[in-house]
């Protein structure tokens, strides 16, 4: 009876002192997956040597349902040193294989195993999972293209996950896989010749223009009026381009002009241009992006309006050659390089901050004029 009188006496404050000591009791005991904290070495590789005391050494294959086979051997060093090697067991992925025998394998064929062990990493990476079926690649897998379309193990692979960012060449020499045309016409261009012969890790590899998970197909809405942003991710970046001489006001004067205008209002949302108006990519390549410091000054000058004016008979069809002298190569006017536009400037500041002064004044002393009159 006395336990029973003291606890219906001290229940409203045992009971909040049983559920913090509870938790901050549970706190003081590391949580186990990958999934934000990680994984307890020992518990991650406690399974790992059983598995690998067959799968280290072993010459055996597995059998799929249409006759094929593929081989099970596992390198020890090689998983040690993956991202995974300190963080998971073997079960957390192959969470079939509950014994020895393993049961008999389902799947198909190696590529439809292949696709059933890619939707795993949605376990612990369910953000960049989920992105992936917003992309281009996505697209392609469902509709049948089950070859074509990369999986997370087709892109990080299986047992020997590396850091996706380092080193950065490697990044693109996965994409080329897929897309040898277009790696080989990256290669030679002065991206990719700064990544490939100087190691230059500032230039762009394909996931800095694309995305890595969430990658935009050229033919989805709003990709081309989108295109500019990708460039401006470095060319606006001031201290980035004062490393290299480049121009830094090439976003700034893009956005100013009517084509950079256009583009910017159709990415926020203004409709579909009835023509593609004129992004980066379509005046100076897409993948096959060149420098013009390989020549002279007056040879690239040249260069550069020959290109323009190419760009511009896209849309502008049959326009001489002097098209081109309108351009002020994404350099704002001044006084020294081009004059009348500059003083054009400079005069519509002037004049129509007084002209609506005027306006403003004129109305005012209109109002005083009849108030004084009345």
């Amino acid at each position: 009876m006395r336990l029973e009188r003291l606890w219906r006496e001290r229940r409203p404050t045992l009971i909040p002192a049983v559920l913090i000591s509870v938790f901050l009791f549970a706190g003081f005991y590391p949580k186990s997956g990958v999934a934000g904290v990680a994984r307890a070495p020992a518990a991650a590789t406690a399974g790992v040597e059983d598995c690998l005391s067959c799968h280290a050494d072993t010459v055996d294959q597995i059998k799929f349902a249409d006759g094929s086979k593929r081989k099970v051997r596992i390198d020890r060093k090689t998983w040690s040193e993956s991202v995974h090697g300190d963080k998971l067991s073997c079960t957390d992925c192959h969470s079939e294989i509950k014994g020895y025998p393993h049961p008999k394998m389902s799947a198909a064929d190696a590529r439809d195993y292949t696709l059933k062990m890619g939707n795993v990493c949605q376990d612990c990476h369910s953000a960049h999972y989920t992105k992936t079926q917003d992309s281009i690649h996505y697209e392609v897998l469902k509709s049948g293209g089950r070859d074509a379309a990369p999986t997370c193990v087709d892109c990080h692979g299986s047992h020997a996950i590396k850091n996706p960012k380092s080193p950065r060449i490697e990044i693109n020499n996965k994409c080329g896989s897929c897309h040898s045309d277009v790696s080989k016409e990256f290669m030679n261009s002065v991206h990719g010749k700064a990544l490939v012969q100087e190691n230059n890790q500032d230039v762009p590899v394909c996931t800095d223009c694309h995305g890595a998970h969430a990658v935009a197909g050229p033919a989805q809405a709003n990709f081309h009026e989108n295109a500019y942003k990708s460039c401006a991710k470095c060319h606006s970046d001031a201290e980035k381009m004062k490393k290299y001489d480049l121009n830094p006001e090439v976003l700034d004067t893009y956005l100013d002009d009517f084509h950079g205008s256009s583009n910017r209002l159709y990415a926020m949302g203004a409709g579909k241009p009835d023509k593609p108006i004129a992004s980066c990519n379509d005046c100076h390549g897409i993948h096959d992006i060149q420098s013009f410091k390989t020549v002279s000054e007056d040879g690239a000058k040249k260069t550069a309006r020959e290109r323009v004016v190419t760009a511009c008979r896209k849309c502008h069809e049959g326009v001489p050659p002097g098209f081109a002298d309108a351009w002020l190569s994404h350099y704002k006017p001044t006084l020294k390089t081009a004059p009348l536009v500059w003083g054009v400037k400079w005069f519509y500041r002037i004049v129509i901050p007084l002209i609506m002064l005027g306006l403003v004044l004129h109305i005012l002393l209109h109002l005083w004029r009849l108030r004084t009159h009345r």
